[in-house]
C-alpha cells in the first residue's frame, strides 16, 4: 500500500534522474561549450625584408664601386712594377707615388703584397698566365679573369669555388667581349678633349671616348682611347711624351677586354649584387691579376 511520502519519494527519485526539481528548471549551471581560440585575422606586421633587401642592394653597390675605385689604384701599382722598372719605391717615383695612392685610398696592405709577389713572379717566369671565362647568376653578367699563378690546379679551383658559392660558373664567354688596347689618361689643366681626340687618331687610335670616374665620392673626368692591341705601347709612349705629358695624366695602359654589348646596372636585381660580390671575390685572390666583366 502506497502513501504520501512513497509518490513523493519516487518523484524525487525521477527529477534527480531527468534534471529537474519539483520547484522547476535545475539551477545547476549548465556546461559551457568549448571554444578553439579564434586566429588573429588582421595583416602580421612588417618583418622588415623589404627593408633589409633596400639596405643589400645599396651595400652590395657601394662595394662594388669601392672594389673598382681599389682596382684602378691597383692598377696603377702594376703598371710601375712592370719591367724594366725598379721594385724599389726609392728608385722608382711612379711606384712611389701609386702606393702612396693605394694608401691614401684605403687599400688593404695584403692587395699591395700580392702585387709585388705577381710582379716577382713575372720577372722571374715563375708565373703563369690564364683567362678563365665564367657566367655570373642568371646567366646575364659574363666575366674574364686573368691570372697570375705559379699553380694552374690550385688557382682554377679557387676561381670555380667563388663562382660556385655565388651562384656562377665557368662558361665560355669570350664571344661578348673583343680584345683592345685601352689608354685612360686625366686631363690636366688647359686640356682640350679635341687635342686628344686629333693626336690619338693620328697615333692609330680606333676610338677616343669621354667618362667620368667616381673618385673618393667625386666625379673626375677620364678620357679613354681604344686601340688595337699590337698599337697599344706605340700610343701610350705618344701620350705620355712631350708635348701630350704637360695634357695628360696617365691613369692606366693596359690590354682589355671590352664588352660588344655592356649589361646595363639593375641595382634592384639580385643577380646584379652577386656579380658584384663575385667580382670583388676574384679580385681579393692572389693569383687573379684583373676581372673583366660585361656589366656597365
Amino acid at each position: 500500500m502506497s502513501g504520501p511520502s512513497t509518490r513523493a519519494c519516487l518523484r524525487a527519485l525521477a527529477s534527480a534522474a531527468s534534471g529537474t526539481s519539483a520547484a522547476g528548471t535545475s539551477r545547476l549551471p549548465l556546461p559551457r561549450p568549448a571554444f578553439a581560440r579564434a586566429l588573429a585575422t588582421s595583416a602580421p606586421a612588417a618583418s622588415g625584408h623589404n627593408r633589409w633587401s633596400k639596405i643589400r642592394h645599396r651595400k652590395g653597390a657601394a662595394d662594388a664601386a669601392r672594389g673598382q675605385h681599389w682596382s684602378r689604384l691597383m692598377t696603377a701599382v702594376h703598371m710601375a712594377l712592370r719591367p724594366p722598372a725598379s721594385h724599389d719605391p726609392g728608385q722608382n717615383p711612379r711606384l712611389a707615388f701609386a702606393l702612396q695612392r693605394a694608401k691614401d685610398g684605403g687599400v688593404p696592405k695584403a692587395n699591395v703584397e700580392q702585387a709585388f709577389e705577381r710582379a716577382r713572379k713575372a720577372l722571374d717566369g715563375t708565373g703563369q698566365s690564364i683567362v678563365y671565362e665564367a657566367i655570373g647568376p642568371g646567366g646575364q653578367s659574363a666575366f674574364m679573369v686573368e691570372c697570375l699563378t705559379d699553380s694552374p690546379a690550385r688557382t682554377v679551383s679557387r676561381v670555380k669555388e667563388i663562382l660556385h658559392k655565388n651562384g656562377g660558373r665557368v662558361s665560355a664567354v669570350s664571344f661578348l667581349f673583343e680584345r683592345k688596347g685601352l689608354v685612360r689618361v686625366q686631363p690636366l689643366p688647359g686640356a682640350s678633349f679635341d687635342a686628344l681626340f686629333e693626336t690619338a687618331v693620328e697615333g692609330g687610335a680606333e676610338d677616343v671616348r669621354e667618362a667620368e670616374v667616381d673618385e673618393e665620392g667625386k666625379d673626375e673626368p677620364v678620357w679613354e682611347v681604344r686601340t688595337a692591341p699590337t698599337d697599344l705601347g706605340a700610343l701610350t709612349d705618344l701620350l705620355t711624351s712631350p708635348p701630350h705629358d704637360a695634357s695628360y695624366a696617365l691613369v692606366s695602359s693596359e690590354l682589355a677586354f671590352l664588352p660588344l654589348d655592356p649589361l646595363p646596372v639593375d641595382e634592384t636585381d639580385d643577380h646584379f649584387e652577386a656579380a658584384a660580390r663575385i667580382a670583388q671575390l676574384l679580385e681579393d685572390d692572389a693569383d687573379v691579376v684583373k676581372v673583366w666583366t660585361n656589366i656597365e
